[in-house]
């Protein structure tokens, strides 16, 4: 269902109460740290909630050195054309949604958590331009042929037309962690350039019909790998 526009994922429409303690910077960190304005760890267990419309095609605990992540993918009509783009929201305490699920502008999706201990609480909230990311930071060019600044995407895309109609989505195709590979983002990034890694992609395949129909069908994957860095991986490259 195309969007009719998009909110904040925390405290929508306008995110009050919520401030940014880590920004998008390009070749370095891809997103933006979500936590309540003043507060440390106070935005632990507060909902997350989803931008706009749109279908859920990743939603697991992948452990490494992210945690439970939902991803949603997006279509909106601009310019008579229609667009994608990916919504991801990390370190979850709680997922709320399941994959293959469709959900509309605000709905609650988790609650922020700290990826089983590993950070201070915070969300983690990235939006893709290039749809093969999901939560693999060396599958993009890291910068903003890949990636949407979040807030400036959202504030230039707050009210749309062409909202609530159906439209067929992109399946996804993600490169995950598995039990005998448990990457982390550190690993994965500075060695995937010089040798593929023996990792199973994610066949999540889901397609919206103009009817309204959602078709959807996935691999199953095991992921009790964890990192052994202890650092937010999204904060130094």
């Amino acid at each position: 269902m195309t969007a009719d526009g998009f909110d904040f994922p925390v405290a929508p429409p306008d995110g009050l109460g919520f401030c940014k303690s880590r920004g998008f910077r390009p070749h370095g960190h891809l997103g933006e740290d979500w936590v309540i304005a003043g507060g440390k760890g106070q935005a632990f267990g507060h909902p997350v909630h989803s931008i706009g419309n749109g279908l859920v095609v990743l939603a697991r605990d992948i452990r490494a050195d992210w945690g439970n992540v939902v991803v949603i993918r997006h279509a909106w009509i601009e310019n008579r054309k229609i667009h994608f783009t990916d919504s991801l929201y990390g370190h979850l305490d709680r997922i709320m949604v399941r994959e293959g699920q469709q959900v509309t502008r605000g709905q609650q999706i988790g609650t922020i958590g700290n990826n089983h201990g590993m950070y201070p609480p915070h969300l983690h909230f990235e939006m893709h331009k290039d749809l093969s990311i999901g939560v693999n930071h060396a599958g993009g060019t890291r910068d903003l042929i890949s990636y949407w600044v979040p807030t400036d995407f959202i504030m230039e895309h707050r009210k749309l037309h062409g909202g609530g109609h159906n439209v067929p989505t992109p399946a996804a195709h993600f490169l995950l962690p598995t039990a005998e590979n448990p990457w982390s983002f550190h690993r994965l990034f500075f060695h995937s350039q010089k040798k593929k890694i023996p990792s199973k992609s994610a066949h999540s395949r889901h397609s919206e019909t103009s009817s309204g129909s959602t078709h959807h069908s996935k691999k199953k994957h095991k992921h009790t790998g964890s990192s052994s860095n202890s650092a937010d991986p999204h904060s130094s490259h």
